[in-house]
């Protein structure tokens, strides 16, 4: 019963696969985004005869029920062994297609699915071998192995030119090794005779440089002894000094061997082969840096800061709707959730709190910028001012580099907001949405990231499964796992640095407990992944190495503006000279006009009362005319001195020694101070005539010596409040009521005592 309705349901995928264009047209079960590559009738033939690789060909069709079924094993086969295709590749041909009837009609193909092999250099009156398979039975494991024992039925005749020997090698192999082959490592696999795992790994390895993977059976007992063999299977490095060295992992599986082989340091992808340097467009040679790759680098953190907000966003002119809403979330979640270095929080934080008040109003990018970098001169506030990879940077100035700093800082706000969120729900308080990072990074990519195609692949992969994500833990792990379908997809393009191979990611050497093989096939310990990604993702992981501190930004960031302010300062001396010429003419005249008794002893009381203790030196004030409004200030004399004494200590050990001239557009008075002995006196006359010329009499004058005389009143009242003082004066009242009560009860005492002593003598 249950195989008839099974057949039914097959019959009715068919039919309605059959009834939609795509089953007529031959669309197929397959598109560019697999692993696979799509043969018609117009490349069919051109792409397997000759070719240097050998192929294994699906013919299959749309509306077939098991084709249907077989689909996704072929698609997780393909991209299983990608690292093969030098020397076999994947392809199918959809014999729905009308335009494909008549290559399944020569090729004899009468059932479906229906597998043939092509070997090497296959001439065109070759149809291929039918492959051996069981169908939509078939697992990878069983097809990987078929494909290994038709690459070793091809002959030395025809064997493909990039594929590495299978056969075992021996012991006379091993010692004269290093005389034929210019490698970094020789890995030896110790194995049964029927076992494929050294085969599997010497073909997964097979677009790696630096390194040749063998298999030695259990059988070569000299080997064995010499690289002391003591379980099977096994993996040892052998290097050119005759020395050995054993592959310690968890498991002695495929995976572990392939990722811990991969990750030896100098093991590069052949692909560096395939990029050749432009000689047309030099770039310049960059320092190394050495880093540890189990770090996370501030310095790539704050370049992807600098790169995004400086270069990408840049290329709005003008900021409004979704776009300057996704900016706005964006600098948010940084500002929430991004650990970095106080001076840049603070850029983050003015930022953000500047985005706040401009709402939904379009902005132009220069305002922006203006306020992310500080223009309006707010201290200890600094933003990165270029781009510095180090745990990101590539073999090539065109590799990684943002990409990666991207990706990490990513990685590094899920991780946060997840810490966030558990110490929110400690302290009892609103939990954070779980989507909050994933959607505002998903609104950046969309609107600001500059590869456009890599932009859509992540919308594609966000419409698929991001609703579903319920907590921040499951945040975190569905950004880790479309990280690594993108290194899968990416694996081996040109975009891909040699050095750096796009693998999964974190290989068993960072974190044996993430893997696991259940029947052969690799498989995630998510939870072990999760535990993983929390602590290399975390604030305590991080390296701080290869940073600019505060004071060497300020030293880049300053002298442009300093230059400008001393200009500004030159031109205003130089028109000052000019007018001062003039005024001092003048004040000489007035200097010559006759002063009262009264008017000196006025002078002499309010000068009184700028001076400081004898202990400490005398000033006197130089005037400087500065251009200004209509109005001046009146300065309060007094407080000015004690100011300017304060000031001149900050200036001391300031390196910018010149402040602002202007303030809010409006020039205002300044006013030096330059020290003198204690026998020099003050020209009253001279002081008088400036005054007066400002507007301000001799009544002024002895109003702020009235005012210094009662100063110490002001001292008494300093900070206190009215109510403050009438408490003071309401217990004032009931401590006087307190000793008068005290010293009428001793009175009354005291007479009490002298009348009963008088009393007993009588």
């Amino acid at each position: 019963m249950a195989q008839r309705w099974h057949v039914v349901l097959l019959s009715l995928a068919a039919i309605s696969l059959w009834a939609t264009p795509g089953g007529m047209s031959g669309t197929g079960l397959y598109s560019s985004s697999d692993q696979v590559t799509i043969l018609n009738r117009g490349n069919f033939y051109r792409t397997l005869y000759n070719s240097s690789n050998a192929w294994l060909v699906e013919f299959y069709a749309a509306w077939c029920g098991y084709c249907i079924d077989f689909a996704p094993t072929w698609k997780a086969l393909a991209n299983d062994i990608k690292e093969w295709k030098p020397a076999v590749s994947l392809a199918v041909v959809n014999c729905a297609n009308p335009k494909n009837a008549d290559v399944c009609r020569r090729f004899e193909v009468s059932k479906y699915p229906t597998m043939k092999f092509f070997k090497a250099f296959s001439k065109p009156s070759s149809k291929g071998k039918y492959f051996d398979n069981h169908g939509a039975a078939s697992n990878m494991s069983s097809l990987r192995h078929s494909i290994i024992d038709s690459l070793e039925r091809h002959g030395e005749n025809v064997w493909p030119p990039a594929c590495p020997p299978l056969e075992p090698i021996s012991m006379a192999e091993v010692q004269n090794f290093y005389a034929s082959n210019n490698v970094r490592y020789l890995a030896l696999i110790v194995e049964q005779e029927n076992s494929y795992l050294g085969r599997e790994v010497i073909l997964d390895m097979l677009q790696y440089e630096n390194i040749s993977v063998r298999r030695v059976l259990n059988s070569e007992e000299n080997l064995m002894m010499k690289l002391g063999v003591q379980e099977i299977p096994s993996c040892y490095l052998y290097f050119a000094n005759n020395t050995q060295r054993k592959i310690t992992v968890k498991m002695p599986t495929r995976a572990s061997y392939r990722y811990y082989l991969q990750w030896l340091p100098g093991v590069t992808r052949d692909a560096y082969k395939l990029n050749p340097v432009d000689v047309t467009h030099p770039t310049a040679a960059h320092q190394w840096r050495d880093f540890n790759s189990a770090k996370i680098y501030m310095a790539d953190l704050e370049s992807a800061l600098y790169y995004s907000l400086n270069v990408e966003v840049a290329t709005h002119q003008e900021l409004s709707g979704k776009s300057l809403t996704a900016l706005s979330r964006f600098i948010g979640v940084l500002t929430k959730y991004f650990p970095g270095r106080p001076f840049v929080m603070k850029s983050l934080q003015m930022t953000n709190s500047w985005l706040a008040k401009v709402g939904t109003t379009p902005v132009s990018y220069t305002d922006f910028a203006n306020v992310l970098h500080n223009k309006n001169g707010s201290t200890r506030t600094l933003f990165p001012n270029k781009v510095n990879w180090v745990g990101c940077q590539g073999s090539r100035p065109q590799f990684r580099g943002y990409p990666c700093s991207v990706w990490t800082l990513f990685h590094l706000l899920t991780v946060q907001a997840a810490k966030y969120n558990r110490s929110m729900a400690q302290r009892e308080e609103i939990q954070t949405d779980p989507q909050e990072v994933l959607n505002t990074l998903r609104q950046y990519v969309k609107h600001f990231f500059g590869c456009r195609e890599c932009a859509t692949c992540f919308e594609k992969m966000a419409e698929k499964s991001m609703d579903q994500i319920n907590s921040l833990n499951e945040a975190i792990l569905w950004l880790w796992s479309q990280h690594n379908e993108v290194n899968n997809r990416l694996a081996g393009a040109q975009s891909e640095d040699p050095r750096f191979p796009k693998l999964q990611w974190p290989p068993s050497d960072m974190c044996v407990e993430c893997h696991s093989v259940v029947n052969g096939a690799h498989l995630w310990v998510t939870d072990e992944v999760l535990k993983f990604l929390k602590v290399h993702y975390s604030p305590q992981n991080m390296d701080y190495s290869y940073l600019e501190g505060l004071q060497e930004l300020l030293k880049k960031q300053n002298p442009k503006e300093r230059t400008q302010q001393e200009q500004q300062e030159v031109g205003l001396e130089e028109g000052e000279r000019d007018r001062g010429i003039e005024e001092a003419e003048r004040e000489r005249r007035n200097e010559q006009a006759p002063v009262t008794n009264e008017e000196q002893r006025d002078i002499s009381i309010a000068i009184q009362g700028i001076r400081r203790d004898a202990s400490q030196r005398r000033t006197f004030i130089r005037r400087r005319h500065v251009r200004r409004g209509e109005e001046e200030d009146i300065v309060d004399l007094d407080l000015f001195v004690n100011e300017q004494y304060g000031r001149q200590a900050l200036k001391e050990n300031a390196e910018n020694r010149r402040g602002s001239l202007v303030n809010d557009g409006v020039y205002r008075l300044q006013m030096h101070l330059q020290s003198i002995d204690d026998s020099e006196s003050l020209d009253y006359a001279v002081l008088q005539s400036r005054l007066q010329k400002r507007g301000i009499g001799n009544g002024h004058l002895v109003a702020i010596a009235e005012g210094k005389r009662k100063n110490w009143l002001h001292l008494l009242g300093m900070n206190l409040s009215r109510t403050d003082i009438s408490l003071c004066i309401l217990l004032y009242f009931l401590s006087s009521l307190c000793l008068l009560s005290m010293y009428l009860y001793f009175k009354s005492r005291f007479r009490w005592r002298k009348w009963k002593t008088r009393f007993a003598s009588a």
